[in-house]
């Protein structure tokens, strides 16, 4: 376990590192973006607005709900990891310092989930949310409030549980 803190320690503090002015503005759009599963959620309401995606759209809610209640509820309460910006509180973050803990990233679990049932709906607007998905991913652990194994146990996570919701509800 030693070598996976160190190697998520010297990942973050390379992003830190390679900060960049316009990155951090363009960047701070598309995290914030994620926030509270935003996009998503307006997602989620364009196809219920649709008459022909109405029962696409329940399923896609019933993804989002899932995926954020595995992975916000059950396992960030399990693992309760301390986030970068929390351990090294010298280094200063560009966001709001969010709260609760780090394992898995919610932001890129729910993003994934949610990319991963845009995928069953309509594969080329999937292809294009999944794109967004792994973008959200990457801010997470630009803006430090991740580390890198947070984001690739979201990405793990909200596939998984999408694909079980596919199996089950689709």
């Amino acid at each position: 376990m030693n070598a996976v803190i160190r190697f998520d320690i010297r990942t973050s503090m390379r992003f830190q590192k390679r900060k960049n002015p316009i990155f951090d503005k363009i960047l701070l759009g598309i995290t914030k973006s994620a926030n509270g599963g935003m996009i998503w959620i307006l997602t989620g309401l364009l196809l219920i607005a649709i008459p022909a995606y109405r029962s696409s759209g329940i399923f896609f809610f019933q993804v989002l709900a899932s995926t954020a209640v595995v992975n916000n509820v059950i396992l960030k309460s399990a693992f309760m990891r301390k986030r970068p910006c929390d351990l090294f509180q010298k280094i200063p973050v560009l966001i709001k310092r969010p709260h609760g803990s780090s394992f898995p990233s919610g932001h890129t679990a729910v993003s994934f989930g949610c990319a991963c049932a845009l995928c069953a709906i309509c594969l080329p607007v999937g292809i294009f949310a999944l794109c967004l998905a792994a973008i959200i991913g990457f801010t997470r652990i630009y803006f430090f409030v991740h580390f890198f194994t947070d984001v690739m146990f979201g990405i793990l996570s909200g596939m998984t549980t999408a694909m079980i919701c596919i199996l089950l509800l689709f």
